[in-house]
Parts: C-alpha cells; structure tokens; sequence
C-alpha cells in the first residue's frame, strides 16, 4: 500500500563530512531545490551530527560503513541515495539498494541510487608494464561491458570495477535505478563544514618537499582527465533535479547511467613541472637533481615500491593506480543529457598547485 504523499522528497547523503560528499551537501543547500527536499544524512560522532542540525540537515548516527542494518534503515526513508563515502564498499552499496527497495515496495515509486566511482576505473598500468592504454573513453560508450572486459583480462582485481558492476546488477535486481558518477583527478578546496580535501596534487607536493625536488612515480607521462570540485558537484545537483522532475524525461540509469565529470587533462611530469616551478621561484627545490623539464623545474623519479611506502598504499597496483597510470575520460552524458557546464580549467588547476605549494610550505614552517 502507498504512503500518503508528501510535499518534500527525501535524500540520504553518505559521505557529508568528506570532500566530495561534504561539497555535494553544501552545493544542496546552496541552491533553490532545498526548498522541495528533506536531506539527512549518516555520520558517526555526535559533534559531526550537531554541525549538520544546524544547516538544517537531519543526522543519522551509525558506527561505520559496515554497519549494515543501520543505512538499511536510513535508506528505506529516502527517495534517493547520494553515496559519497567510498568507491569500493560493497556492503555499503548492498544495504543502501536494499533500503530503496524497500522504500519503493512502500510508497509505489521508483527509487534511486546515485554512487561515486573514480576514474581508476579504466585506469592502465604503464609503470610495471601489464596495460598500457592512452585512449579517451566516453561515457556514452558501453562502459558496463567495458568494465567486464578489463575484468577478464587484465592481472589484478579492481574493488572500483568490481562494485560499479555490483550496483548496476544488484539495482536491477532488485528494481532501484542506479548511476555512476566517475570522476578523475579532483582539485579545488572542498566547500563542506569539515574537510578542505587533500588530493593527488596534494600528495605529490608532499612528495615533493620530502625529496627537496618535484616527484613523478615512473616516468609521469601518464595522463589523467580533471575536475573542479565544485564542477563535480553541479553534476550531482543537475542529476538529482533531473530525477525528481515530473517535467522532463528521466537520465539514463542502470547500465546506460555512467555520467563521467571532466574538464581538460593533464599528465603527471606537467605537474611535476608546474611544483618545481612554483618551489623553484620560493627558494625550496634550489640546488635539486633530476632531469630538466620544459618549464624549468628539475623532475627526479620513484619506482613502485618506494611510492607503495611513501604515500602509504596497501599494493603496488594501487599506488600505480592513482600516482603513475593514465586515466582519460570524456563526459559527453552530463554535458548531452543534463546540460552540465563546467567552469573551471586550466587556469585554476594551475592555480590549485601554487596555491598548495605555498601553502604546504608555509605550514611545514609554523610546524
């Protein structure tokens, strides 16, 4: 039997103290469409949940990600689920689907799933050899069957791969429409109430003073697409209107719902080169070896075992993954079907690095 109809929809954010899921809640609240919604959203500490009352946010305290029963019951009150806390918890995903479905057997609408992926997801291996792929993927290709080839293919399991085609089966089973969104390389200062964010440039910068000179893992002429945090988050608030309208037809879910987030490129000896320019011109890569690069800074290399260590990953592949592979996306969905703009290129990369660079530096100096 369905519930009476209420004048609010109801949306559960997993991940709202992270950086994106903390952004995603923030660009919410910022925008006229938090008027027609009631959003809550799980977190563990009782100060977290105090600061998301005050915004007007409904907290849900839970122990953690595994704590299954808990989002079930979160989820079975919630028209949409926006899950930004991890890219490869399956159980995660398994009890927010469950709790949808439950919801839809309930008030006899469909329900939804919004889950954030990460570009790793065709990411290659160039650094030990086992992949090495420059093609630009569009999410207008099939990327469901995509993913399945990697799969059987390619030396080593993907947890992103393998939980994206989770969702996709797993919704369809059990009859709650999915999307993926898949970004690469975030950048820009996370908007939430708890976390700046601390990304790729952030790592390699770190890297980068600890050697006193700019860093690549590998050779670095792998090439990774881009994203502005807040160009990110205008995906998630153009989705979630698109799928609340009754005025318009409904985005493209399931196996066809993969909406990449990019804006330009850009491979990881050009940010290498970019931080030794920056610490160059402040006095803290002076009198470094490496090798010349073309904008003047002076790149040394790591291998894989010495990055697995130094940026704290649990396997090697991870660390070529996310620090030495390429990754390059075309999000031609969001801009086709939803209308996405993004605002923020090149420019404001470059101007990410500086500014995390000075920064980086003049923290290590207070400390």
């Amino acid at each position: 039997m369905a519930e009476p109809e209420s004048q609010f929809r109801h949306i559960l954010l997993l991940g709202a103290t992270g950086y994106i899921g903390g952004s995603i809640l923030t660009t919410l609240l910022a925008h006229p469409i938090a008027d027609t919604l009631s959003i809550s959203a799980l977190v563990r500490k009782p100060y977290q949940a105090s600061i998301l009352k005050d915004a007007g946010v409904t907290p849900l305290l839970f122990k953690d990600l595994d704590d299954y029963q808990t989002i079930v019951g979160a989820a079975k009150d919630a028209d949409v689920v926006i899950a930004a806390a991890s890219a490869r918890h399956e159980g995660c995903a398994k009890a927010c689907l469950e709790g949808l479905s439950e919801r839809a057997k309930v008030t006899g609408k469909a329900t939804h799933y919004i889950h954030t992926s990460g570009a790793s997801m065709i990411g290659d291996w160039p650094v030990s050899g086992s992949r090495v792929d420059s093609k630009i993927y569009s999410d207008t290709e099939n990327i469901f069957e995509i993913e399945k080839e990697f799969e059987k293919k390619e030396e080593g399991w993907s947890p992103v791969r393998s939980v994206n085609q989770f969702v996709i089966a797993e919704g369809e089973k059990l009859g709650v429409k999915t999307y993926i969104v898949v970004p690469p390389l975030i950048f820009g200062p996370g908007t939430g109430s708890f976390t700046l964010g601390i990304g790729q440039v952030h790592m390699l910068v770190q890297t980068a003073l600890t050697h006193h000179q700019p860093i690549t893992v590998g050779s670095g002429t792998g090439i990774w697409s881009r994203i502005h945090i807040q160009d990110l988050c205008s995906i998630y608030l153009l989705l979630t209107q698109s799928i609340l309208s009754s005025s318009q037809p409904p985005p493209p879910s399931g196996k066809t719902g993969y909406y990449f987030a990019e804006n330009g490129e850009q491979s990881w000896i050009s940010i290498a080169e970019k931080i030794g320019v920056v610490g160059g011109r402040i006095g803290v890569f002076e009198g470094s070896e490496g090798s010349e690069g073309s904008e003047g800074g002076k790149v040394g290399r790591i291998g894989l075992e010495e990055a697995k260590e130094e940026f704290g990953y649990g396997s090697l592949r991870d660390a070529e993954g996310v620090l030495g592979s390429s990754a390059r996306i075309k999000a031609d969905r969001a801009r086709q079907v939803l209308g996405w703009k993004p605002e923020r290129g090149e420019r404001e990369f470059g101007e990410e690095i500086e500014d995390v660079v000075v920064g980086m530096v003049q923290q290590g100096e207070r400390d």
